[in-house]
């Protein structure tokens, strides 16, 4: 308990809500110091959320932040649904920046029916990662795993970017 109660002490925090321009966490993570990965997080933010109505939730450290990890919680509302997105920039000693995120969101089609939609058809079929969720790699690297649930399938998109690209000045 003590070490939670320690990293909350040392980062910023940011609940942001609804809005349609992709420059919630940007401003924020610019706003709190951040500049090592500013341009990786502004291309994450705007290939998320371009466009949508979303809120957002960042974590920026308050020390020595350009040494550290910057992670955003985005909530993307469509009529249809909702996605939770999660990402994580890494800056690298070398200048480049290093992401990962998952994007997750429900199907009320089963996850076999689920495996047959149009975003998996550059999918294929890897492994059962134990007794109930399928992992799948489309041609581009991306992880693509199903769960069932309920009378659905949880859906969870996951990528890495190894050293992106290096900070734009």
């Amino acid at each position: 308990m003590k070490n939670w109660k320690f990293a909350l002490g040392m980062a910023f925090g940011l609940v942001s809500t609804s809005a349609y321009c992709a420059d919630q966490v940007t401003n924020y993570a610019k706003s709190s110091g951040y500049k090592a990965c500013l341009s990786t997080v502004s291309d994450l933010e705007i290939f998320f959320a371009d466009n949508a109505n979303y809120g957002s939730w960042a974590f920026v450290a308050k020390d020595k932040s350009d040494d550290q990890p910057l992670n955003a919680t985005l909530e993307l509302t469509y009529t249809d649904g909702v996605q939770l997105i999660d990402f994580t920039v890494i800056p690298s000693k070398d200048g480049t920046c290093s992401y990962s995120y998952s994007r997750t969101w429900y199907s009320e089609k089963s996850c076999m029916a689920t495996s047959k939609e149009a975003f998996m058809s550059n999918a294929t079929y890897k492994a059962e990662i134990n007794k109930n969720i399928t992992a799948f790699e489309d041609t581009k690297g991306a992880k693509i795993l199903l769960t069932p649930a309920g009378v659905g399938c949880m859906v969870q998109k996951k990528e890495i970017g190894f050293r992106h690209k290096k900070q734009n000045s």
